[in-house]
């Protein structure tokens, strides 16, 4: 299947120039893409469906990676999408002022990990968390 036959909620975006200006960014970038085709390439030969190993599976390296772009260049991150239903979700929750300390950093995190995937994943996986 070509990039082109795949729809624009399931397209990768090409992450935007300053990234690559990030030793980190690149390496974590680079390590979530090689998982993405070690998975897609046991997929095609042994019919894997799933990636076991959650260290440095699909989900754990692009969670690394949205990590490091939320801890080290949190200024890069895009405004919240009106429409995405799940910043929606993160907006109310960030919101709501009934939070023990330990929770609303916890609700932070996850809200600016979410923005983060804006700008790697496609928009059908952004919407997953």
């Amino acid at each position: 299947m070509a990039a082109g036959d795949l729809s624009p909620d399931e397209q990768w975006p090409l992450p935007p120039a300053w990234m690559w200006d990030c030793a980190e960014c690149v390496r974590l970038y680079e390590a979530m893409k090689h998982v993405q085709a070690v998975i897609a390439g046991l997929h095609a030969t042994e019919g894997y469906d799933v990636d076991w190993d959650i260290t440095d599976s699909v989900v754990g390296t692009q969670i690394s990676l949205s990590r490091h772009l939320a801890d080290a260049h949190p200024q890069e991150l895009p405004e919240w999408d009106p429409a995405c239903t799940t910043c929606a979700g993160h907006r109310q929750a960030l919101a709501r002022t009934d939070r023990a300390p330990d929770m609303r950093a916890g609700t932070e995190m996850v809200a600016e990990e979410h923005r983060a995937r804006h700008l790697f994943a496609p928009p059908r996986m952004v919407g997953l968390m």
